[in-house]
């Protein structure tokens, strides 16, 4: 492993950016770091490159930036969680962003987490809530979906018609933004809303606001593409887990950060721009894989509520954390009553995720090893819910998985 750094003994904040054959756009991305209404003596980004094949090493050579830029070349791929791993560990800052290195952020991005630790302790704040696709390049490899909404853009950009002409008789790489699109911000002129931007403001935010309030599953916006931390939270809840492919990795931190007491926010003005590029199509299935490595990991009903997002007709966020909210609620009124109910549920919910892993339809989640006389008891337990009335979103989705 090389490792090549500047030493700096007053560093803040320390930007952790992992990356893999994403050259150029890991240099804008630092070009939009060069570009910040902060202190950069005050920073360090390591980029650490995982065993790329590109022009990434040539960027320490090439460039110089006013931030401590240590570069890490890993040798060899090992994977995301590891890279971010030696990241942590050569980290000198006391706040960790950690960024995608494909994602522009705003000149107000690195005082915005600053201001958020120095006002409250073991802070988690989230930027995945506000990304935008870019479209920085058109790059060989783009989907029909990508390339169509691409041609959403061209109206009135002539110049960009010519880009674009060029990029359907050539079919290479072509660049569409350079520094200075990016230090004067006219780069944004080719960004475009997310369904899921929209979705988080509809339902996040619009239910539990900027500060997330009373949202019991903040964990899963731990999305490691825009999010900081304090390095002792780090520290005490340990290193990522090093899951094999992509994904999970950053939730399941998420979630021990969570149960440690970490408080998770967001912000408005953390709009970043994610550079769109061609996506792997195995990507979805080792997610897959991932989600049911950490749900057996805690095997926790306050965990395994995600996996209600996996249905045909899906929960939506703000739906589970009512029904998370209320089989808490059930839990604490009545710590003996129901102790059928809870486990189905909770057996129910486990299902999901090893049916998801395996690829199998959702279905048939119901225990098998429920004897006659418990199939009554529990008949009776879900009549006494019923006529307590209070827990009716809860029962919805009982009823609702046993029927699957």
């Amino acid at each position: 492993m090389d490792t090549i750094k500047n030493d700096n003994n007053s560093v803040d904040i320390s930007v952790i950016i992992p990356t893999y054959n994403k050259y150029p756009q890991n240099l804008l991305t630092l070009f939009s770091l060069e570009n910040q209404q902060f202190d950069l003596s005050k920073v360090e980004v390591i980029m650490v490159d995982d065993g790329s094949t590109d022009q990434t090493s040539q960027i320490l050579k090439d460039y110089h930036f006013p931030f401590n830029f240590k570069y890490i070349n890993n040798g060899k791929n090992i994977g995301r969680p590891a890279a971010r791993n030696i990241g942590i560990k050569a980290s000198s800052g006391t706040i960790l962003i950690f960024l995608d290195a494909e994602i522009l952020v705003q000149p107000d991005f690195l005082s915005i987490h600053s201001h958020y630790h120095k006002t409250q302790k073991n802070s988690v704040v989230t930027g995945v809530l506000f990304i935008k696709k870019l479209y920085s390049a058109l790059i060989p490899g783009f989907s029909n979906a990508q390339l169509d909404q691409f041609r959403t853009l061209l109206t009135n950009q002539p110049a960009l018609r010519a880009k674009y002409n060029e990029f359907l008789n050539k079919r290479a790489y072509i660049p569409l933004i350079n520094k200075l699109q990016i230090l004067n911000q006219s780069y944004k002129s080719l960004a475009v809303p997310t369904d899921y931007e929209e979705f988080y403001k509809r339902i996040i935010i619009k239910n539990y606001g900027y500060k997330l309030l009373n949202y019991q599953i903040p964990w899963q916006l731990f999305g490691t593409g825009h999010v900081s931390v304090q390095k002792q939270a780090i520290e005490e809840v340990g290193l990522f887990t090093e899951y094999p492919g992509y994904g999970w990795d950053d939730l399941e931190m998420g979630y021990r950060l969570y149960k440690n007491g970490a408080i998770f926010t967001t912000d408005r003005k953390l709009v970043s721009y994610h550079q769109e590029h061609p996506v792997f199509k195995g990507i979805k299935d080792e997610s897959k894989l991932n989600y049911y490595r950490f749900q057996e990991t805690y095997n926790a009903v306050d965990q395994m509520v995600i996996s209600l997002t996996f249905l045909p007709v899906p929960f939506n966020l703000h739906e589970i954390n009512q029904i998370l909210i209320l089989y808490n609620k059930l839990c604490h009124d009545y710590p003996i009553k129901f102790p059928l109910l809870k486990k189905n549920f909770h057996f129910m919910l486990r299902e999901i995720g090893r049916l998801v892993s395996k690829q199998l339809p959702i279905t048939n989640l119901r225990s098998k090893s429920l004897q006659a006389t418990e199939e009554i008891t529990l008949s009776e337990e879900k009549k006494q819910l019923k006529e307590i009335g209070r827990y009716h979103l809860f029962l919805k989705c009982y009823e609702r998985l046993e029927k699957l």
